[in-house]
């Protein structure tokens, strides 16, 4: 078994490491494809502490079902399936009440544990799912972003209608825009990236903000009627002030700090709008156990993904990859790995 394991800072190597045997309940896949995920990039920059050194490194992951364990059921040799990097306890308060995103002890794969840069994982059944034939390897990769998407618009409690304002165009801001328009919401995009706008507008995003070209301020109150956004999304990294968002909730909305734990930027701003609008502020940082729910909507192709892939890496290259990432972040969208 190969894996791309960071050890510290800035030291990412390809080790050869003992097969894995397959026990009770898991079962082996082989990689089919992999994402390479900001916190990815943000560890091996030293930007997020390791939980613990080597760690396999990678999120996403699209695999194919090699080897079934004993006590499996649903899964067999040479099903396509996506991972779940979210693991929940089952025992929390939370989990018991059927909250598994917001378990207490919830760990995520390549972050908290190994992760799945590896030719092949051995891997609890319960966190595969299934893949259907329509849906091809490059887009399945993006299936944790539209669940941690769904968990969004479900906490901010979205209603059809609505005006969310996304501060952030990046590949999670575009699909959560896709997202609020299945729910029949009315999403206003905010970037400095004309490029990424321009690809909002070709996925159907029909209100767009360049806040470099235009006063994100006069150009959503004109959009809303006045009254502002119901509610707001900013999207973490989004190199925006988080303060500055809160301008353009309306009295009494909902703002959600949307994306994954550990990898927001310095939340700069005022943040009195709080206050004096009377905000109700939550944060989403994963989408567990909504998987279905997403494979459903990149099934019926209700989210298009298609473009977000910025380019594909051989496995080979994954170090190489990632340095740049870390050189340039803004040069990529999502690169994905196939080995």
């Amino acid at each position: 078994m190969k894996a791309w394991r960071l050890h510290d800072k800035e030291q990412l190597t390809l080790d050869e490491l003992p097969v894995q045997t397959v026990g009770e309940n898991c079962v082996k896949i082989k990689t089919l494809a992999s994402g390479i995920s900001t916190t990815d990039v943000l560890m091996y920059q030293g930007k997020m502490s390791l939980s613990s050194a080597p760690l396999i490194i990678g999120r996403q992951c699209v695999g194919m079902v090699t080897e079934v364990g004993e006590g499996v059921t649903g899964l067999q040799r040479g099903d396509r399936v996506a991972a779940d990097p979210f693991v929940c306890c089952t025992t929390c308060a939370q989990c018991k009440a059927e909250k598994h995103n917001e378990c207490e002890r919830m760990l995520c794969r390549g972050v908290g544990d190994d992760g799945f840069m590896s030719d092949f994982s051995v891997l609890p059944a319960d966190m595969l799912y299934v893949l259907p034939e329509r849906i091809k390897d490059n887009d399945a990769v993006f299936i944790e972003h539209i669940a941690l998407c769904i968990n969004a618009v479900s906490k901010l409690n979205l209603e059809k209608g609505e005006h969310l304002v996304i501060v952030g165009a990046s590949a999670l801001g575009l699909i959560l825009a896709q997202v609020a328009i299945y729910y029949q919401a009315v999403p206003v995009l905010v970037d400095t990236d004309a490029a990424a706008l321009s690809l909002a507008e070709e996925l159907g995003v029909y209100y767009t903000v360049n806040s470099v070209e235009t006063d994100p301020m006069k150009k959503i109150f004109t959009i809303t009627g006045g009254k502002m956004a119901e509610a707001v999304a900013y999207i973490n990294l989004a190199h925006m002030a988080f303060g500055r968002s809160l301008d353009y909730a309306a009295k009494g909305g909902r703002v959600a700090l949307v994306g994954w734990s550990d990898v927001a930027d310095d939340l700069s701003g005022e943040f009195g709008a709080i206050l004096n609008k009377q905000l109700t502020v939550l944060g989403v940082n994963n989408g567990a156990r909504t998987f279905p729910s997403a494979i459903n909507l990149l099934a019926t192709r209700t989210i298009d993904v298609s473009r977000l892939v910025s380019h594909e890496v051989a496995f080979a290259d994954v170090e190489k990859s990632v340095r740049e990432h870390a050189e340039n972040m803004s040069r990529f969208m999502k690169a994905v790995v196939k080995p």
